[in-house]
């Protein structure tokens, strides 16, 4: 039985949501759903088996195709002079190039991941002393990001030892 959920509109209408209403809002109609459909708690019929993978098939759209909208928090002078950071979205480092003159509640979309967008948020409280005087490109987070990218994968390491270990014989 293969449910027919073939657009986001589509997805968030199987879940009882509008389409602005974001990945977090979906997750939490999901559960409860499933908590409602599942076939320890109603009797399994057709009807509710199929709704049951509706409900699992739009989440599994919602997943593969919703845009990640993260937030970042950032001071007053770095908004004003711009600034390039790295967020962490699971597992995986996201870069972030904040342009010079952004706002409070600005969005940007991450370098090369149109997917995901950032939420700027500008501390309120002024910063004094050393720190008041940004760089462009925040130094350990550029090194974190590049090494995160610069170093190989583990399929990579597996067939560099398969590799050695044929011209080894």
């Amino acid at each position: 039985m293969k449910a027919r959920v073939t657009s986001i509109g589509q997805a968030y209408a199987a879940l009882g949501l509008a389409p602005g209403d974001g990945r977090e809002a979906a997750r939490s109609a999901f559960r409860a759903l499933v908590k409602t459909l599942h076939p320890d708690v109603t009797p399994p019929t057709p009807q509710t088996l199929a709704r049951l993978a509706e409900i699992v098939a739009a989440m599994d759209l919602i997943k593969a195709n919703a845009p990640v909208c993260l937030d970042i928090e950032i001071s007053r002078t770095e908004a004003a002079t711009g600034v390039t950071r790295t967020l962490r979205h699971g597992e995986r480092p996201v870069l972030v190039r904040i342009p010079a003159g952004t706002r409070d509640g600005e969005r940007v979309t991450a370098v090369g991941e149109p997917g995901t967008i950032i939420t700027i948020r500008i501390a309120a409280a002024q910063e004094t002393g050393p720190s008041d005087t940004p760089s462009l490109l925040d130094r350990a987070d550029l090194e974190a990001f590049i090494h995160e990218y610069s170093r190989p994968s583990a399929h990579a390491r597996l067939a560099r030892w398969i590799r050695k270990a044929q011209s080894a014989a």
